[in-house]
């Protein structure tokens, strides 16, 4: 990544870091796939606290940019693993935190909400929202 590591002053550092590692992963110097520098990398990269960092990387959590691995670490996501959805007459759709058995059952990863298509024939359908387009059919 970049080797400036100047920060403005007048906006808040976490963001600054935010928008260097979108903008890595978005110009493909972090690849879909890859595994995020460790905190501890990252602080030391860029001489900023532990907090710091972490508020950076929830903001590209929240984003759907990376995702966060249980015991093996945070990885960038890719744009090829979103599904696109099509919406029949009088299907509906709800997106919302899942709770822990939704969670297991769609394949979500922590911090990742769910959106559940409920059907007209009642089957109901559930994909992590950072990995889904929906449209109207």
């Amino acid at each position: 990544m970049t080797s400036d590591h100047d920060f403005d002053p007048d906006v808040a550092t976490w963001k600054q870091l935010a928008d260097r590692l979108r903008q890595a992963i978005r110009s493909g110097e972090l690849a879909p796939g890859q595994r995020m520098p460790t905190e501890l990398g990252l602080t030391q990269e860029y001489g900023l606290s532990r907090l710091t960092i972490r508020r950076a990387l929830q903001e590209l959590r929240s984003e759907g940019l990376v995702v966060v691995v249980q015991s093996r670490g945070t990885f960038v996501m890719g744009e090829q693993q979103r599904s696109v959805v099509t919406l029949g007459k009088g299907d509906q759709v709800q997106a919302r935190m899942p709770d822990p058995e939704e969670r297991r059952k769609y394949g979500l990863h922590e911090g990742e909400p769910v959106v559940l298509i409920m059907r007209t024939n009642g089957n109901i359908e559930g994909y992590g929202a950072h990995r889904v387009t929906v449209v109207a059919g």
